[in-house]
């Protein structure tokens, strides 16, 4: 069997090219190679928005990195990052990169730059929504350059300035929107290139196809989920069902858990169904908003194993044909009450009690946890034990097959109520 740090190392040097394996030109060689470490119980995908920001304004695709990590976990990190970083020296030619860690993926970052040694290969770093430090990243011999943000409206990880550091101090941005806002990237990128950026939201691209493709990683451990299987069904509108029952797509995911890439009409919105390889394991339906340009960062997780605590935690999402299990992920924001407004089939979610500012929720589980058949809409006390999660008792029956909807501010998401034993789990993704 291989060490897991080898393992480990796989995956690190395979997220190196998301969406080219070519050299990048000499543009983008002005720029170092960015590097981007996630938070507790998320993945990659954090920096979604972020990327394709950054490529909008001059970088390729192919010097920016995430690096997908165990926060639950977190033995063999460390080692794990170090050989990323390596590989990503090696493979771009650069002497440096910038560095940008986002709450618990900050205090790895610091421990990272706690070695003089790989201090050094760090040209920028950036802390995001971390906790106030007493001293500058690396060490005496190499201090590293820090842009600090943080926010006001952040009651997850309460910020401040760090002293000799760029600090920026955003007023309303949530612990999640400290690192995917416009905000934080317009300031990310004036510090690493020292250039103000040209445009702050993802341009639409010129061609009706664009090019997707991502990861499949175990949801809270970030385990690579090899042999997987992805199926892509485009969408009728605003109906949740299949255009043809045909896919538009099938791959099976690599060794490294990347799968794709998928040629997509722009615009279109598209089912993903991952099934794990394991006979035992269900799978997941993933409805997506449309997409308008090329995204290497298409993450679908699956559910983590029994003996795992974010399986333990999931372990009371049902397994029953007569009714549907449904989550709901805000990609890029918590949903707070008084701020956003959250609902599934017209019925609000994003109360003064379930969308609270200081519980910065992010994911939501809605199934009928009491089996009583019936939609009591209480919350579900398992997920009060966790930041970021809510629970909702919502019952959604399977006879007779029917659209469902939910929506999120201004996005609307449509989907049918799945079995959850034999068909799987349904997720939106806003």
């Amino acid at each position: 069997m291989k060490h897991p740090s080898y393992l480990l190392l796989l995956l690190c040097c395979a997220s190196l090219a998301l969406a080219s394996t070519t050299r990048a030109d000499e543009k983008s060689e002005i720029h170092y190679p960015l590097v981007l470490i996630h938070g507790f119980l998320a993945s990659g995908d954090t920096y979604e928005q972020q990327a394709l920001r950054f490529v909008a304004n001059g970088f390729d695709m192919d010097r920016i990195f995430t690096f997908d990590w165990n926060t639950v976990g977190r033995q063999g990190n460390m080692t794990a990052l170090s050989e990323m970083v390596d590989a990503v020296l090696e493979k771009t030619g650069a002497d440096k990169i910038y560095l940008a860690g986002h709450s618990a993926g900050s205090g790895l970052s610091y421990s990272f730059m706690a070695d003089s040694n790989r201090a050094q290969l760090v040209e920028a770093y950036a802390h995001l929504a971390g906790r106030p430090m007493e001293e500058l990243p690396g060490v005496a011999s190499h201090r590293v350059r820090p842009l600090n943000i943080y926010s006001d409206g952040d009651y997850i990880v309460k910020g401040n300035d760090i002293s000799g550091a760029e600090n920026l101090r955003l007023t309303k941005q949530d612990h999640y929107e400290v690192a995917t806002s416009e905000e934080t990237f317009a300031a990310m990128f004036a510090f690493f290139t020292g250039e103000k950026p040209q445009q702050l939201t993802v341009p639409h691209a010129e061609n009706e196809h664009i090019q997707l493709s991502g990861k499949v990683l175990s949801l809270g451990e970030n385990q690579i989920q090899a042999g997987a299987k992805v199926v892509v069904y485009a969408l009728k509108t605003n109906s949740g069902e299949r255009q043809q029952e045909t896919p538009a797509g099938e791959f099976t995911v690599d060794d490294h858990g990347h799968w794709g890439p998928f040629t997509a009409n722009k615009g279109i919105a598209y089912e993903f169904v991952v099934s794990p390889k394991e006979e035992d394991s269900r799978s997941i339906h993933y409805y997506r908003t449309p997409f308008y340009t090329d995204n290497p960062f298409i993450y679908l997780r699956t559910l983590p194993g029994a003996g795992s605590m974010a399986g333990m935690l999931l372990s009371g999402i049902p397994s029953d044909d007569a009714q549907s299990a449904v989550a709901i992920f805000a990609s890029q924001q918590a949903i707070i009450h008084g701020r956003d407004r959250l609902s599934i089939n017209e019925t609000e979610l994003s109360t003064e009690d379930w969308a609270k500012p200081s519980s910065s929720n992010i994911a939501w589980f809605l199934y009928d946890a009491n089996n009583n058949l019936e939609s009591d809409f209480t919350a579900i006390p398992t997920f009060a034990m966790m930041p970021f999660l809510m629970g909702v008792d919502v019952f959604f029956p399977t006879k007779p097959v029917a659209t469902q909807s939910a929506a999120f501010n201004d996005q609307h998401l449509y989907f049918l109520n799945r079995k959850s034993e034999t068909e799987g789990i349904v997720v939106l993704v806003f």
